[in-house]
């Protein structure tokens, strides 16, 4: 279900405590995780933070955080875990939209664990977004976007906002998760930002460095939903309820 919370107090708060696990379930973890690696994904088991507590009130939001790691959620999300072992990722990203009016939707690179999968720029938690015991989730959400876009969402120069805007968790039937969204909006057109990014992603691929978008797509704001449609790639879960909230709130 997604959720406006544009006016809210938000508050994500890590415990250092670390999911516990049955040892069979960890080994069934470990033999997927080491299978997809065969397949020649480029992944690997880094720490993943994982949603205890989602609280939503009136006027705050507010998230509790334990640790697991990153095969744990593959595999909940592949196959599925157990109930009450979990792991309800957290990841943050951005809705972007140019000045001409077209939402920017990243389709994932072949090399990555989920290839031609579409979605908005961002991901899940790093060390560097936490400080002390608190998340801050804005800093996920602008490193996110340097990394896969090289766009800087901080720079009021070609940004004309960028706040954090909509919370989406997930349903029953899905890997269950919590993920948060700003909306941005670039000074930039499409045309500008497609050539932008062909030209970063030249720059990645010269250096061998990591790639996360293969390319990107722009869907006219009016007709989003339906441009979407006719894309036969996998989408994530939240996109199409992300796109059709903020279309309304235009």
């Amino acid at each position: 279900m997604l959720y406006k919370i544009e006016n809210k107090k938000i508050q994500v708060i890590l415990k250092n405590e670390i999911i516990e696990l049955p040892s069979k379930l960890k080994e069934k973890i470990n033999k997927n995780f080491e299978n997809m690696k065969k397949t020649g994904a480029n992944i690997w088991n880094g720490e993943v933070i994982c949603v205890s507590k989602c609280n939503i009130e009136d006027d705050e939001v507010e998230i509790i955080c334990k640790k697991s790691n990153y095969a744990h959620y593959l595999y909940g999300e592949r196959i599925g875990c157990p109930k009450g072992y979990e792991c309800k990722n957290l990841s943050a990203g951005c809705l972007l939209e140019t000045i001409d009016g077209y939402y920017i939707v990243g389709e994932l690179d072949d090399n990555t664990s989920y290839p031609a999968m579409l979605q908005v720029t961002g991901g899940g938690i790093d060390k560097k977004d936490i400080v002390g015991e608190n998340i801050e989730i804005e800093q996920t959400i602008l490193r996110e976007a340097r990394e896969e876009l090289n766009v800087d969402l901080s720079d009021e120069k070609n940004i004309l906002y960028n706040k954090i805007s909509y919370m989406y968790v997930t349903e029953d039937n899905e890997q269950s998760g919590v993920q948060l969204f700003s909306k941005a909006k670039t000074k930039m057109t499409a045309k500008e930002i497609r050539k932008y990014f062909e030209s970063y992603y030249k720059y990645l691929k010269e250096n061998n460095l990591e790639i996360e978008f293969g390319k990107l797509h722009f869907l006219k704001k009016e007709k989003a939903i339906e441009e979407l449609k006719e894309l036969n790639n996998p989408k994530r879960n939240y996109l199409v309820p992300l796109l059709q909230i903020d279309m309304k709130g235009k």
